[in-house]
């Protein structure tokens, strides 16, 4: 629904991702609320392991979100270059998707798209999660939202079955061992 590009502070050598959405697409494809929940986890929750939000505006015609710059790409394309990772990266991998899920539950946020297309790698070989456009704040852990939602191959039970699913999905998305590692 955006796109994101490389862009560079005027005046400096720092550097950020931008992801840009058409305001009309927004609203054609109802994902108004979406967007804001996005915003908002964005501008509040804070966690070396969630990507964060330094700066948003918008214009007449798009929204802009000026986000952390990870230049060592998505974890799915390491994945997909080495096939699987040892046992000792995986562990490390996965300690910091742990500790990224817990923040932001803690902050009464259900993630709902754990994959690795979603996880980016800094150059010094850390995870954050970024993409939030999925994500649900929520009221209590027990309380149960409805919304059939997610990528295929990561989705957990109670949502494919509909009746109501919790926090308890982003860690079924985690442990579920389909993103190959």
């Amino acid at each position: 629904m955006g796109k994101v590009y490389l862009v560079q502070k005027k005046g400096s050598d720092v550097f950020y991702a931008m992801k840009t959405l058409k305001k009309d697409m927004v609203l054609r494809k109802n994902q108004a609320e979406h967007t804001k929940v996005e915003r908002l986890i964005l501008e509040h929750v804070d966690s070396p392991f969630i990507v964060k939000l330094h700066f948003a505006f918008q214009t007449p015609e798009r929204l802009y979100f000026v986000m952390d710059f990870l230049n060592g790409g998505e974890l799915f394309y390491h994945l997909r270059r080495e096939t699987n990772f040892d046992e000792q990266r995986s562990r490390f991998y996965a300690v910091e998707m742990v500790l990224a899920l817990e923040c932001l539950h803690k902050n009464g946020v259900i993630y709902r798209d754990l994959k690795p297309e979603n996880v980016l790698v800094d150059k010094e070989g850390h995870i954050k999660i970024t993409d939030f456009g999925l994500s649900k704040l929520q009221q209590t852990a027990e309380h149960l939202t409805y919304t059939f939602c997610g990528t295929p191959e990561y989705l957990a039970p109670e949502i494919i079955k509909g009746k109501g699913h919790n926090r308890s999905v982003d860690w079924w998305s985690l442990v579920s061992n389909r993103s190959g590692f």
